[in-house]
This record gives structure tokens, C-alpha cells and sequence, in this order.
């Protein structure tokens, strides 16, 4: 996420429309910024792993690309509907605190460049973002279907959570989480890899009594599974993520420009009052 977030910035620097905000260039930005983001984040993974970057392949999709940028090879075509499934689920939802992050942003009048770069630094906080990474790393804590209720039972006496369960809107199961549960099972026995999916599928069935109090599962609780099954390392978990929000910020920022207001949220000062200046030598 740090080099994806410094190289939108740097790409601010190239883009010929970076000071027009009209709806037509930052639109236009917007679509440049989802290319290059995911060559961006296809690059540095193979440049990291000692491997050469790949160039774009403009016969492929979007989806396409990036899989096939990432390994050096023309992907199954349904890895790479799942991909674009994957992006389109995540591509906007809301005033999320990176959409709003990105609206604060554009609200000074900002460009389009600037808004990304402060999306893509709210989301890497792991109240955000990260946790599909978190929800595999606890499949393979679990290891076993059997170990689910044992493992759920020990975390929770702990006070610790249970990743891939909860949202700050949704208190019935996450709708986008629908959409990836059969493609998760059909992955996974597509790989060879079964398992993965009747871990999560243990842990969902143990967690079914929270789901009285809201506590359901998410987008997350599926999608760190199938970037697993796709081969893809965990720690680009959220740098996908920011790569499908690419066009709901763009988008949030137009709407923004639109009808634009500065966002300027009032504090109240609750510390104390009337303190007496100390000068810093005499403190």
C-alpha cells in the first residue's frame, strides 16, 4: 500500500489533466489511475520477488491484465471473471472512511490525484482495510474444519474478534459476501484446495448464534480466500481492494465537485480552560 500510495501521488506529476477538475478529465484521470494502478501493483510484486515486470497486454481486460501481469501468463478465463466480479463488489459502498477521506479531500478543490492518495492512505489502516488478509491468516491458524469451533471459542474468551464478521451498516450478512460464497467453494475445488472453504464455512456455522446481535459476515470473510486460491500473495490483499475502489472514489470526487461545499466538521473542546502560558525552558 506505501508504493501504491506514493505512486498515485507521483502520477500527479505526469497526468496532463491534473489540474482540470472538470467531470470530463477527472473522469478521464480516473480511468488511467485504475490501469496504472494495478500495473503499479503487479510490478513492484514481481520486482520485490527479483522477477521482471510485465508490460500490459491492451487484447486483455482489465482483470485479465492484471493476473496476467502479476504471473507472466494469459489466466484461466474464469480466474479472470472472478477477478472482475471481485473488483466490481468492492468498487464502491457508501461513505466509507476512505470515500469520505477522499471527499474531504476534493471539498478544497483538490485534484482527483490527491483524493486517491489520501483513499488509499485510509484504507491501509486496519479498521479499514486488510481484512481479507486477516480472515485467511485465520484460516490457516485453524488449519482443519474441526479446529473451527475450538479456535472461535479460545478467540472469543479472549475478547479477541473473529475477522471477516461484523460492518458498521450491515447487521444482517453482507450482501457482496453473497455474491463470493459459491464462487469461493467452486474455486477452491477448481484448485484442488478444497478445504479452505469448509474452514470458513465451520467458522461461519459457529458464529450463527452472533448473528442475533448483528454480527455477520462480510465482503472480507470470502475474498481473502480466492485471492489465496488465485496464487496471490497476502500481503497485496489490500492493495487489490484499493485497486477495484479506484473508480467509487473517482466517482465520489465528481459528485463532490459537482455540488461542492467544503467539509468542515466542528469539534468541541472538552480540555481545560484558562492555563497559564509556561515558556518551554520552564517546563
Amino acid at each position: 500500500m506505501d508504493v501504491l500510495r506514493t505512486a498515485v501521488s507521483a502520477l500527479s506529476a505526469f497526468d496532463p489533466d491534473t489540474e482540470d477538475n472538470s467531470a470530463e478529465a477527472t473522469l478521464r484521470k480516473g480511468i488511467r489511475l485504475t490501469a496504472q494502478a494495478s500495473t503499479i501493483v503487479a510490478a513492484h510484486a514481481r520486482i520485490r520477488e527479483g522477477k521482471q515486470p510485465i508490460a500490459p497486454n491492451s487484447s486483455l481486460s482489465h482483470a485479465s491484465n492484471f493476473l496476467y501481469m502479476l504471473f507472466g501468463e494469459e489466466p484461466d478465463p474464469r480466474d479472470a471473471k472472478l477477478m472482475d466480479k471481485d473488483f466490481i463488489l468492492h468498487a464502491e459502498h457508501g461513505i466509507n472512511a476512505s470515500s469520505f477521506g477522499a471527499r474531504v479531500t476534493a471539498s478544497t478543490q483538490a485534484d482527483l490525484h490527491c483524493a486517491v492518495t489520501t483513499g488509499v492512505g485510509v484504507l491501509k489502516g486496519p479498521s479499514h482495510g486488510g481484512a481479507a488478509e486477516e480472515v485467511m491468516k485465520m484460516a490457516l491458524e485453524i488449519g482443519d474444519e474441526s479446529n473451527a469451533a475450538a479456535y472461535v471459542a479460545d478467540l472469543r474468551s479472549k475478547g479477541g474478534r473473529v475477522m471477516g464478521f461484523g460492518h458498521r451498516v450491515y447487521k444482517a450478512v453482507d450482501p457482496r459476501s453473497i455474491h463470493l460464497m459459491d464462487d469461493a467453494r467452486d474455486l477452491g475445488v477448481r484448485k484442488g484446495q478444497p478445504g479452505w472453504y469448509s474452514i470458513l464455512e465451520a467458522v461461519a456455522k459457529v458464529m450463527e448464534p452472533y448473528s442475533r446481535r448483528g454480527i455477520c459476515q462480510n465482503v472480507d470473510f470470502f475474498s481473502g480466500a480466492i485471492y489465496y486460491l488465485l496464487d496471490i500473495p497476502e500481503d497485496l490483499f489490500i492493495s487489490i481492494f484499493a485497486m477495484g475502489r479506484i473508480p467509487g472514489w473517482t466517482v465520489q470526487v465528481m459528485e463532490q465537485f459537482d455540488n461542492n461545499i467544503l467539509l468542515r466538521p466542528r469539534l468541541l473542546y472538552v480540555g481545560e480552560m484558562d492555563v497559564e502560558y509556561v515558556p518551554i525552558d520552564q517546563r
